[in-house]
């Protein structure tokens, strides 16, 4: 059984080598912001942020809020945040393994939850279009 799973485990990241799965941001961003859904607003909290207030993680979504450079998420705070569904569609709409899913979703959240922030006051702050 292990040889099994070390086996196909390696296949996996192979495949994810030889493809470039895990160099592909742009199209692991765009799978991101779909599951994320709408930007946060004042009195409109994304469902990061309300997942994030639940588990306790509100301060860490703050922090990525505000701060160009943060380090990556860690893989329990990636769990607290996404349902296992969300994790598995990420996987398959990017073509990752789950391994290579999870080291991109560690290393892409902060960003782009600091991009959104950034993004949603901007649109905030623009004035109307007449």
């Amino acid at each position: 059984m292990a040889i099994t799973r070390n086996v196909a485990h390696l296949t996996t990241r192979i495949g994810d080598f030889l493809t470039g799965a895990q160099g592909d941001r742009s199209g692991a961003l765009s799978v991101l912001n779909d599951i994320l859904g709408p930007l946060p607003a004042p009195e409109h909290p994304s469902m990061l942020e309300n997942r994030a207030e639940a588990a306790g993680l509100l301060p860490t979504i703050r922090a990525w809020q505000e701060h160009a450079q943060s380090p990556p998420a860690d893989e329990a705070t990636i769990h607290a945040l996404f349902r296992p569904a969300e994790l598995e569609r990420f996987s398959t709409q990017t073509g990752l393994s789950e391994p290579a899913a999870m080291n991109i979703l560690r290393e892409m959240l902060p960003t782009a939850v600091r991009h959104r922030a950034v993004t949603a006051q901007a649109s905030r702050a623009a004035p109307p279009v007449q």
